[in-house]
C-alpha cells in the first residue's frame, strides 16, 4: 500500500494536481485491489491518516524533504488534513498556529511538491 499510495502522489505531483482522500482511496483500491477506507468511521479516518505519515516519510527523501500527504486533501477544501501538519511538527518544521498561516504553509508545501516533480513525467527518453 505504501508503495503504491507513493506512486500514486508522485503521479499527482507531476501533473500539479492535489487529490481527494475519496480519489486517493479509489485509486489506491484500483491499483492494489484491497478493500476501500471507510471514511464514515474513525477507524477507517485513522487508517487513512497512518498510511499517509508512512507514504510521506517513506518518500520524504525522494520529494525533496516535503510530505506527499498534503497532496492529499478534503473534497473541495484548499487545505490539507489535521495529520499533514502533526506530521511536519513531528519533522521539525514550524507549522503556524493560525488558519490563514496554515492554509498559506499548505500551499507553499504543495507548490514546492509540484516544482520539484515538475519534470518527472516529461523527461525524454534516452537514446
Amino acid at each position: 500500500m505504501i508503495d503504491a499510495g507513493k506512486a500514486i502522489l508522485i503521479a499527482r505531483a507531476v501533473v500539479d494536481r492535489t487529490i481527494s482522500f475519496g480519489e486517493f482511496a479509489a485509486a489506491l483500491t484500483r491499483r492494489t485491489g484491497v478493500a476501500g477506507f471507510d471514511f464514515t468511521t474513525s477507524a477507517g479516518r485513522a487508517s487513512m491518516a497512518y498510511l499517509l505519515d508512512r507514504i510521506s516519510e517513506a518518500a520524504f527523501d525522494e520529494a525533496g524533504g516535503r510530505l506527499l500527504g498534503a497532496l492529499v486533501r478534503n473534497l473541495g477544501a484548499d487545505d490539507a488534513g489535521p495529520g499533514f501538519y502533526r506530521l511536519a511538527s513531528r519533522k521539525g518544521v514550524a507549522v503556524p498556529r493560525t488558519r490563514g498561516g496554515r492554509r498559506l504553509f499548505w500551499a507553499q508545501h504543495v507548490r514546492e511538491l509540484h516544482e520539484h516533480f515538475a519534470g518527472v513525467g516529461r523527461r525524454p527518453a534516452a537514446g
